[in-house]
């Protein structure tokens, strides 16, 4: 059983339920067993003349069973077809009716049968299961269950510690003891330069009113139940505090007196707020190890502080979000400058019928700063209280779809890489040359100083209370384990709470607006403190780069080196300002001879190794399940995750490739893949064989081991209806880069601009928009020209039309074509749709799921091994929902995985 204390309720709650419902299902197996020696005397009977006895004795059976698999009484339905009401007047006609076929008897005895054997089965898999779970729950393969009662004089991280572990805690308590010597006046001269123009001081004035104004109504506000109840579900979607605590903050979400009782304790705290500060004796620090080997160093608070200082933080984050994003939208904010009116009539007047009658198009620029408010602009911060932005580690490796504003870290992450790389394409077609830069702040958290916090906060119109507030904030006691003093913090910000993000996206806002400022309205595409620059000039990008190092002097952060690179593709171009070093995504490197990212085969060689360290330390089925399928889900995020349309078919090839190998490298002990290695485990350790392959995709819900098939993910994709991935792609397209398609003339005919949108060649698109603009640049004049005698008698329009060159000058900035291919390019393709033949459908209508509820990976599951689970154990639940402890279920779903330290 898991390593826990007696004082871990959660842990030992958990485990009494799960015992009981485990014992229950074994002792109903073994009952069962004995029921079904039914089979042994049907058999005896053995001759076409007792059939009628035989199914007398297996209908009686069936319907004496009260257990798991019994017949509902309201229906007692056999097999999905023998109706076990009517089977007493159809034996009746059997035995009297010289007409009856005794072959229907024998299909009825066929059908009980069947409903028997399938039934011990069930109760087969439902010990196997239980087995499962009592090894899982015995291994500790889950740091939720086994870290839950580790005390604080236990030594156990530091004991299993691997060396990055103890370099990375050496360098973190190098930096968060030293004190940085921030040049406080030259900082100060900096920010009141950087908003020295007459739009920047009126913005940073109202900035300054609002922050003032709600630091004192944030001060006198009470705090009331909905408060506290946004706060601890921000609380549970964050890294911070042991599973004791977040059962407790979910017990307080759960008990409306108690909760009504947290609220009134922390209005208190709220009254003495001048006065707060860390438990003397300090908090704990612990090393967690991420899937990418860094480590991490949690923090574990008293519940009270943490739910004051999560509502508070989150409070200002929204306030400070909405400050910004005003200054963003303002005329301080330099984009690329607006038409005047006349101007911008003229163009809609002139280009109606290509922007679909709007007067506002959609053009490449529109779609960018949707993309840069949504995605990229200070998106740390939280819009709302009752919106937690989760900590993210693993994502999502599947299809995205999700709005911008719901997006998690790792979606952004891989709508960045489509963006990149469709602005390369781009930038390439229009201009000729495309220059990128990529870096990160080395141990940003830890590291931003207090000093430089402190500055900025106070620069931007932060009450003094609230600064005061922060100082205590920032200054915490701490202890590693083994350490029985604390030490306060002098440096950085503790990881997983609110004001930490609030503090550090306030001094890379800095960042920000320095770049847009000093390279002509460049902008910075950030994720925290992931940075991003590119435009198809060298020397605009080189300006960038050049102000965020002057302002990251000055703040007392720095550039890690391993992370910063810059590429140009293009004609010789002076790029002396840029960074050396490789432009990385992930596992993948900028290629600037082919103008797109490949795989870096040295990365992904390094997390093969690490994959399987991981997966040969796990000591139980579903730990090893669990810690694969987060691996794969996190190598295929890291190597672009879903392909956009911006992606040709070599990158497409190239992934799979990858996860073949994977396979490959991972089995070469002669299993040959994931569920070789499990049935041979399985047989080994449980005596279990002939598992159906659907067993192991099924859900856990259902009974099976819920493995992820990562290549699903690609093989699913399909353009005009057809596989994306396919042997022969280069004969689908023709001379001009058009997918080939029976219906071509057709779609051609119908919607040109639909039928060019899906049809070029990623690398090709923009090229052949080129192309394309004269033809539509002479239909667009021929429609003007038409209806010349129209516009004779009105003021004020133009009868020329406007020039070639001035119509392709608008293809960033005005025309909805070139934001139709733009768009194109970031969409993802679509999946397969996946159908149910009769039987499979037959069978999940006897279940309590609908198709049209479950998630995509599912239903290829149940429509691919449905029929063959069917046949073996009668139905799509390889195990008895009701006897399968849910809330453990939920936990080996959600848990953490123990990582091999």
């Amino acid at each position: 059983m898991p390593n826990t204390t007696p004082g871990s309720s959660f842990g030992q709650s958990l485990q009494f339920i799960t015992e009981i419902k485990l014992q229950e299902l074994e002792k109903q197996r073994l009952a069962y067993q004995a029921h079904a020696k039914v089979l042994e005397q049907a058999k005896a009977l053995g001759d076409s003349g007792k059939l009628l006895e035989k199914v007398e004795i297996l209908a009686k059976a069936v319907k004496s069973w009260k257990g798991s698999g019994e017949v509902k009484q309201h229906s007692p339905i056999v097999g999905g077809k023998l109706q076990l009401k009517n089977l007493e007047y159809w034996i009746q006609q059997a035995k009297y009716d010289p007409n009856f076929n005794p072959k229907i008897v024998e299909g009825w005895a066929e059908t009980l049968e069947d409903h028997i054997r399938h039934t011990v089965m069930r109760f087969d898999s439902a010990k196997l299961f239980g087995s499962l779970f009592n090894e899982w729950l015995a291994s500790g393969d889950s740091a939720t269950v086994s870290y839950q009662g580790l005390s604080e004089n236990q030594s156990e991280f530091v004991e299993v510690g691997r060396k990055e572990m103890y370099d990375q805690k050496e360098k973190l308590m190098s930096i968060v003891f030293d004190d940085y010597p921030t040049p406080v006046t030259e900082l100060s001269a900096y920010l009141e330069q950087l908003f020295s123009s007459e739009e920047a001081k009126k913005v940073l004035a109202g900035l300054r009113r609002d922050l003032k104004d709600f630091g004192a109504t944030l001060q006198r506000k009470t705090i009331t139940p909905q408060d506290v109840r946004n706060a601890i579900s921000g609380l549970l979607a964050t890294g911070l505090m042991d599973e004791e605590k977040r059962t407790t903050l979910r017990a307080f979400e759960e008990n409306s007196t108690v909760l009504n009782e947290v609220t009134s304790v922390l209005n208190m705290r709220m009254a003495s707020l001048d006065t707060w500060a860390w438990p003397k004796e300090g908090i704990l620090v612990e090393f967690r190890r991420h899937f990418n080997g860094k480590y991490r160093a949690f923090t574990d608070p008293e519940i009270m502080d943490a739910l004051l200082l999560h509502h508070l933080g989150v409070s200002w984050q929204v306030k400070l979000k909405g400050c910004l994003t005003r200054l963003f939208s303002s005329k301080a904010w330099i984009r690329p400058a607006s038409p005047k009116q006349d101007e911008k009539k003229r163009r809609a007047d002139q280009l109606r019928d290509s922007n679909g009658g709007s007067q506002e198009p959609r053009s490449i620029d529109v779609e960018r700063e949707n993309n840069q408010h949504t995605m990229f602009f200070v998106t740390q911060l939280q819009e709302t209280s009752n919106q937690p932005k989760p900590y993210d580690d693993t994502g999502d490796s599947g299809q995205q779809r999700t709005e911008p504003s719901r997006m998690s870290g790792a979606q952004i992450k891989q709508k960045l890489l489509h963006i990149i790389t469709t602005e390369t394409y781009l930038n390439t077609a229009l201009h000729g040359t495309h220059a990128i830069l990529c870096s990160d702040l080395e141990w940003f958290g830890p590291s931003l100083p207090h000093t430089s916090i402190l500055t900025v906060l106070e620069f931007m119109g932060l009450p003094k209370t609230w600064l005061s507030f922060l100082q205590a904030f920032l200054s915490a006691p701490i202890r590693f384990h083994g350490e029985d003093e604390p030490r306060t913090r002098k440096r950085g910000t503790p990881i997983g709470y609110a004001f930490s993000v609030f503090c550090g996206e306030a001094v890379i806002f800095i960042m920000d607006f320095a770049v847009n400022q000093c390279a002509d309205g460049l902008f910075l595409h950030r994720m925290h403190d992931d940075l991003w620059l590119w435009d198809a000039s060298a020397e605009k990008v080189a300006r960038g780069w050049a102000e965020m190092n002057k302002y990251a002097r000055l703040v007392g952060l720095k550039f890690n080196d391993t992370k910063t690179g810059s590429a140009y593709v293009g004609p010789p171009e002076d790029a002396s300002g840029l960074p050396k070093g490789d432009i990385r995504w992930g596992f993948l490197v900028f290629d600037p001879k082919e103008s797109r990212f490949v795989l870096n085969q040295e990365e992904i060689n390094k997390n093969i190794v690490e994959m399987r360290r991981q997966l040969t330390s796990t000591k139980s089925v579903f730990g090893w399940v669990n810690t694969y399928n987060k691996y794969m889900s996190y190598i295929l995020r890291n190597l672009g995750g879903i392909p956009a349309n911006c992606f040709g078919q070599a990158h497409i090839g190239d992934v799979i490739g990858v996860l073949i190998r994977i396979q490959r490298e991972l089995f070469s002990d002669g299993s040959g893949s994931a569920v070789g290695y499990l049935r041979k485990t399985i047989q080994e350790r449980f005596g279990v064989a002939d598992l159906p392959e659907g067993y192991f995709y099924f859900p856990i819900g259902s009974g099976g081991l819920e493995l992820r098939n990562p290549l699903l993910e690609l093989l699913s994709l399909q353009r005009h209806g057809k596989p994306l991935v396919s042997h022969g792609d280069q004969d689908e397209f023709d001379a001009r880069g058009r997918h080939r398609n029976p219906d071509d003339d057709d779609a051609a005919a119908a919607s040109p601009e639909v039928f060019f949108e899906h049809t070029a060649i990623a690398d090709q698109k923009f090229k052949k928009r080129i192309e394309h603009d004269r033809k539509l640049y002479a239909h667009l004049k021929n429609v003007w020209e038409k209806d010349r005698e129209y516009r004779k008698g009105k003021k004020g329009v133009s009868q020329e039309f406007m020039s070639f060159e001035e119509y392709i000058s608008l293809r960033e900035s005005w025309l909805t074509e070139w934001g139709n291919s733009y768009r194109d390019m970031l969409e993802l393709p679509k999946r397969c749709s996946v159908e149910l033949v009769p039987k499979v459908k037959e069978a999940l209508v006897q279940t309590s799921k609908s198709w049209v509820f479950m998630e995509w990976h599912e239903q290829w599951v149940v429509s691919m091994y449905g029929d063959e689970v069917v046949k073996r154990f009668g139905g799509l639940d390889v195990v008895d929902p009701d006897l399968i402890p849910v809330g453990m279920v939920q936990l080996f779903r959600t848990s953490r995985i123990k990582l091999d330290q």
